[in-house]
């Protein structure tokens, strides 16, 4: 995989990629006033996000903010369905195939192929090398509290940029970040 990407965004916008991202989007959630909605007119949506796309016009129409309870208290901001057809077609086209790759083996959350049952089949791995090598090892549970509040939206788009030449996806990628208020901060999505 190239380490800096160049002129991707065109060779990967077409209707059919986004009409696809449409329907992973709302997989398992059709019964959704909002997909319903969406879905009567769904071809006429998909080509008008198109060219939205395809001229620069497009602007990420925000976030809905709800909590949470289960299992603990959380703040969710959710973007519109639109938004997240647009979502959908970045870390498929683009982020998924260009940075994950570069990930350390040992990254599981919301990986294809990798998951809590991966991890935990690692973990038991680990552990049994662990104590047939030094018989008694300590293991470390911790979390990065507020993790996506605390990142630095500047910051990581500066990483990105520093990877990605191509001028229209870094468009696109500055409407999604910069697209919630503060200079720090990503929205937590919700796909229940």
């Amino acid at each position: 995989m190239p380490k800096t990407i160049y002129n991707v965004y065109d060779k990967n916008l077409s209707y059919e990629k986004l009409m696809l991202a449409h329907k992973l989007s709302r997989k398992g959630k059709g019964y959704r006033k909002e997909i319903i909605l969406f879905n009567l007119k769904q071809e006429e949506y998909i080509m008008w996000l198109y060219n939205q796309l395809r001229t620069g016009k497009y602007r990420h129409g925000g976030y809905t903010t709800f909590y949470i309870t289960e299992p603990k208290l959380r703040k969710i901001e959710k973007s519109k369905y639109i938004d997240r057809i647009v979502h959908r077609w970045v870390v498929d086209n683009f982020l998924e195939p260009y940075f994950v790759p570069r990930f350390i083996e040992t990254s599981y959350a919301c990986l294809k192929k990798r998951g809590m049952h991966k991890a935990s089949c690692d973990l038991q791995k680990a552990m049994k090398h662990c104590k047939m090598i030094w018989n008694e090892y300590y293991i470390l549970k911790m979390d990065v509290r507020k993790y996506f509040d605390n990142i630095n939206k500047d910051i990581l788009y500066k990483i990105l940029e520093s990877r990605i030449k191509d001028k229209k996806l870094l468009w696109l990628l500055g409407q999604i970040i910069y697209s919630s208020e503060g200079k720090c901060g990503l929205a937590i999505g919700y796909s229940n």
